[in-house]
């Protein structure tokens, strides 16, 4: 797989780092200020589609909606958020081994640059990384292609998009992969792959260093 393509871009919540805990935290703290309960066990969902599109979900309307994504915003950048995202074990690495093989790297996310930035500082993993759009840079959330067409056009790629990957935990990251004309990969760590999906499938990072695309 490495010898196939020449730009390795990942998700980042999900993907490289564990950060559902406080995936948990941030919506059920913002969903309080609003006066909402909500269910530990959707959140996970929340974290795989637009913010927006479960804000109305949940309140009906999108009134007060700048308000919810000010407050989101907050606890986002708070060092309790930051302290509370987990490396996954091959996250390290994986991105050594691309380096190293003089690839192109990059993340793309829905998240805030900053925060994502303080993360892999936190790891003393930002050395890895050519490029990283988040949500301020590109405020289309996937699935629109928007994020990783921004991402390109940051990185004035001009190559074949063939030989761009985007590595990402949920249905919306291959969608805005296949969108944008680039090669999509599906993380699967929890095993929930729907098997009447044709597409490519990799249960840990370290898959990327082989030759084969297992499918669903």
């Amino acid at each position: 797989m490495t010898n196939k393509y020449d730009v390795f871009l990942f998700d980042f919540d999900g993907t490289l780092f564990d950060t559902l805990e406080s995936s948990i935290y941030v919506f059920e703290e913002a969903y309080s200020h609003i006066g909402i309960k909500i269910k530990k066990e959707d959140i996970l969902g929340y974290t795989r589609e637009p913010i927006p599109v479960s804000y109305k979900r949940v309140m009906g309307t999108m009134d007060g909606y700048d308000n919810f994504i000010a407050d989101i915003d907050r606890l986002v950048l708070s060092q309790k958020v930051t302290d509370m995202a987990e490396i996954y074990p091959d996250t390290a690495e994986i991105l050594k081994y691309l380096k190293d093989n003089k690839k192109t790297v990059g993340i793309v996310t829905s998240n805030a640059e900053s925060h994502v930035l303080d993360v892999l500082n936190r790891f003393g993993l930002a050395k890895y990384f050519d490029v990283i759009v988040g949500n301020r840079q590109a405020p289309i959330p996937k699935p629109s292609p928007e994020p990783i067409l921004k991402t390109l056009k940051v990185l004035k790629y001009k190559g074949d998009k063939k030989k761009v990957v985007y590595i990402g935990d949920s249905f919306n990251d291959v969608i805005s992969a296949i969108e944008a004309g680039v090669e999509p990969i599906l993380l699967d760590r929890l095993y929930e792959c729907d098997k009447h999906k044709d597409w490519k499938i990799i249960k840990t990072l370290n898959e990327i260093k082989g030759k084969n695309y297992p499918n669903c």
